[in-house]
């Protein structure tokens, strides 16, 4: 498994496919992808993404660069990409002999909001929402005025992909670090979700390009200034998954129906939301609980995994009160 070193090395030799004279490299994160910190020689500040292996192509990835810089042209604040010396937005760097896209983006200022499994605090957070839920409708709005380029791919997130029997973000019943009680559960929770799912409209009213993974982690707040990042899971979905991405870092917390409350309100100001829509926010929040249970089974690597059998325990009694709830 590849070092924090050999990532810092990596990104130093990747810098000149940009055209960065580096004066230093520093580590940001490590989830789905290795972000480090890129001060030029200059004085710039930038963003480089070491992507993944195999979780996104490189058509996939030019295809995020398109979607995020109509974004930005419709309103959304999106940091900018910056463009290779030899064209495109990307170039190709070895890690510890295995390859590796690399992106490089402008600075965002702030601080996120949160984290992807945790909220920030209190009457401030709440406000948030209220933005977060203008953005996530912005993004619904951008469809209908956004023709995708020729040859633009990028995943969807249906029924199948989220709850089907092979989801893109893997078999998260049979999580090596599971009971055999939270097996069951997750497989009888899976089969039922699966089902309410594929009755929820596909169609263009309900399911279109969205972000797909607005966690208060991917938000960047400079003072009133909200910022979105990381569009690496950006596809087709549903709205409502949209809204239920963001308000899950805070399930169970004190403030989740404040904060409910604030997000659908501040959706409503720039799109109209269903009632029958904010109902499957609660569908989607369960939804939501068991994919991060794949996503994390199948990461070892990264820093929130040893919080691995916490996280099962809530999703756990999660899963279980909406089975006993869920009317469907």
């Amino acid at each position: 498994m590849p070092t924090t070193e050999d990532f810092l090395d990596a990104a130093t030799r990747a810098a000149g496919a940009f055209g960065i004279d580096v004066a230093s490299v520093e580590p940001l994160s490590h989830s789905e992808n290795v972000v480090c910190k890129i001060t030029a020689s200059a004085g710039d500040r930038l963003v480089m993404r070491l992507h993944r292996p195999g979780y996104n192509t490189r058509a996939e990835l030019d295809s995020e660069v398109a979607f995020v810089d109509s974004l930005r042209a419709f309103g959304v604040r999106t940091p900018r990409p910056l463009r290779a010396v030899e064209g495109g937005h990307y170039a190709t760097v070895d890690v510890a002999g295995v390859d590796h896209e690399v992106g490089v983006i402008s600075w965002v200022d702030g601080e996120p909001l949160g984290g992807p499994l945790d909220g920030g605090g209190g009457d401030r957070l709440v406000a948030h929402y209220f933005e977060i839920g203008k953005i996530a409708a912005q993004v619904r709005a951008h469809n209908a005025v956004w023709k995708a380029p020729a040859g633009f791919v990028r995943r969807r997130w249906d029924a199948d992909a989220l709850m089907g029997p092979d989801p893109l973000w893997g078999r998260f019943w049979e999580a090596e670090p599971l009971t055999e009680q939270q097996r069951e559960l997750f497989a009888e929770g899976r089969v039922h979700l699966h089902r309410v799912l594929a009755a929820v409209p596909v169609d263009a009213g309900h399911f279109g390009l969205i972000h797909s993974d607005l966690h208060l982690g991917n938000v960047m707040a400079d003072g009133p200034e909200l910022t979105v990042i990381d569009f690496d899971d950006c596809g087709h979905g549903w709205f409502v998954h949209e809204l239920a991405v963001a308000l899950h870092p805070v399930l169970g917390e004190p403030v989740e129906a404040d904060a409910r409350a604030s997000l659908v309100a501040g959706y409503r100001t720039v799109h109209p939301l269903s009632d029958a829509e904010v109902a499957h926010i609660d569908t989607f929040l369960a939804v939501r609980s068991l994919m991060i249970i794949g996503w994390l089974a199948a990461r070892p690597e990264v820093p929130a995994y040893p919080h691995f059998r916490d996280l099962a325990a809530e999703t756990e009694t999660h899963i279980r009160q909406f089975l006993e709830e869920d009317p469907s």
